[in-house]
């Protein structure tokens, strides 16, 4: 389980990262050829990205919750 718990969280490191990169690329629309469709590509990135990392930020609170268990035991297989 702790393993899973630090693959979530360098999921969801990753996956704001990304976020992170695609708002600094939107300083960048003015010098764009289509600067509206870049922002509709961005916008629609964003949302992608964001619905991804809030359920890895809900899976991360999961494990941690389970751990945090003073009876959680380790499971084998899980």
């Amino acid at each position: 389980m702790k393993l899973r718990l630090i693959k979530a969280r360098i999921a969801l490191n990753q996956t704001i990262q990304k976020i992170l990169d695609v708002n600094r690329n939107r300083k960048r629309l003015s010098f764009t050829n289509d600067p509206i469709k870049r922002e509709e590509v961005l916008n629609e990135e964003l949302r992608v990205l964001n619905k991804v990392a809030q359920q890895q930020a809900l899976l991360v609170e999961h494990y941690e919750s389970v751990l945090s268990r003073p009876d959680a035991r380790p499971q084998l297989g899980h």
